[in-house]
């Protein structure tokens, strides 16, 4: 399970896929399900946290399409 736990408003929200590949794949689509600028405030993947030094969706994708 990968888990991406993002600020919105002032409100916190959570998402879940079940793997990274369907995250990637989601963001790949011509209305990504996740606009790049939210900022992330946690992704675990597995109950492990992803160490991110640009704590944005954009920031994530690009971690993880590497």
């Amino acid at each position: 399970m990968f888990v991406i736990t993002y600020e919105l408003n002032g409100s916190v929200k959570e998402v879940s896929y079940t793997n990274t590949n369907e995250f990637i794949a989601a963001q790949l689509k011509e209305v990504p399900d996740l606009p790049d600028y939210y900022h992330v405030i946690k992704a675990e993947t597995n109950n492990k946290t992803i160490p991110l030094k640009d704590q944005t969706i954009s920031g994530l994708f690009n971690y993880l399409n590497n």
